[in-house]
């Protein structure tokens, strides 16, 4: 049996397969002339798979396998519906014949929480309520050391000169100038998911059309696009480049990554709800703390996912004199659709 490049997400996975240069037509998704690999022997792949599962330990409180290593990891491609079933093949192959194998229960041992977990064994919902509720400045449970190690393994580059775009509602008829599109002044900067009220951070977006979704405008709101090019070269922290951390890449310490997998989930999660109405900048109590110390080690800003748009990304920047403001467009919004879902 085969499995072919298209039924992975993990780039160091997918490039293992690529390596292998093989062709053929894939036992699971039906795909093919792609490249394939072996899933009916012992291989690295295999040997991979192996590893992240031993991290784990049996438990009649966990969830099944299958479910843990689908849902936790980036290993599988969420688009394919045979993942379920080539993980099972891949079971048969480390575990011997035992067909149910990737049913059993497991979970991440304690031990593994509280010795590698960057919240000392606590959940990102306890380290959140403990922030918000007890201990905002001296929080025992944040492990700075712990994270710090993750951080270079989500680290981008951008260039000199890079464009990005940051969107402002206007109700005049004249729109802002380039002087105008910077971060507010110090007086007027209130809370945010990345930076403290009163502390700068100049959010940016990838794309025109993401900074407009990112400001909430309503039909017929009158919106100015600043176009900024970056004056450096700086580094950044994708937070969800930490939240796909390829196992292929981080063996040497599966423990420590599959101890932190949930929590990465989780930051790169908060950090990209949009803010509502009724918030409390309590709310961005926990985001903040992990910023800051982002922030403290030298990176220049931070790196999410866009959840209000289809495409696109969000940049926080530290230092809003990293970029200059060279153009604005103002645009008039024609129609919002909505989409929506029962509670």
């Amino acid at each position: 049996m085969n499995c072919c490049i298209e039924c992975f997400q993990d780039t160091e996975i997918r490039a293992m397969i690529s390596a292998k240069d093989q062709t053929g037509e894939c036992s699971f998704c039906g795909s093919k002339d792609v490249l394939i690999y072996p899933v009916d022997k012992q291989t690295d792949l295999s040997d991979l798979i192996s590893a992240v599962i031993s991290t784990y330990e049996e438990s009649d409180v966990g969830k099944p396998l299958f479910q843990v290593l689908l849902n936790d990891w980036s290993i599988f491609n969420p688009l394919v519906t045979c993942s379920n079933k080539l993980l099972e093949a891949f079971c048969l192959i480390i575990f011997g014949d035992s067909e149910n194998s990737h049913n059993v229960k497991v979970r991440i041992p304690r031990s593994s929480t509280e010795n590698y977990g960057i919240l000392g064994g606590h959940t990102w919902q306890e380290f959140s309520t403990n922030i918000k509720n007890e201990n905002r400045f001296h929080n025992g449970f944040f492990k700075a050391d712990r994270l710090a190690t993750f951080l270079t393994y989500a680290a981008k580059r951008y260039a000199k000169d890079t464009l990005l775009y940051r969107a402002r509602i206007w109700s005049d008829n004249k729109g802002f100038c380039t002087k105008e599109m910077g971060v507010p002044p110090f007086d007027k900067r209130r809370s945010g998911r990345v930076n403290p009220e009163g502390i700068c951070a100049l959010y940016l977006s990838s794309k025109e059309e993401t900074a407009i979704s990112e400001v909430r405008a309503n039909a017929f709101d009158f919106v100015s696009v600043g176009k900024f090019r970056l004056l450096k070269n700086i580094s950044i922290i994708n937070l969800s480049k930490l939240n796909n951390i390829s196992p292929a890449i981080y063996s040497a310490g599966l423990e420590s990554l599959t101890a932190n997998i949930s929590i990465f989930r989780d930051i790169s999660e908060e950090i990209s709800k949009p803010l509502r109405r009724n918030d409390s900048h309590l709310d961005y109590l926990p985001t903040q703390y992990i910023t800051e110390f982002i922030k403290s080690k030298g990176y220049a800003g931070i790196e999410f996912s866009s959840t209000r748009a289809t495409s696109g990304d969000n940049i926080a920047v530290f230092d809003e004199s990293l970029f200059k403001c060279e153009s604005v467009h103002n645009f008039e919004i024609e129609k919002i659709e909505h989409t929506y879902k029962k509670l």
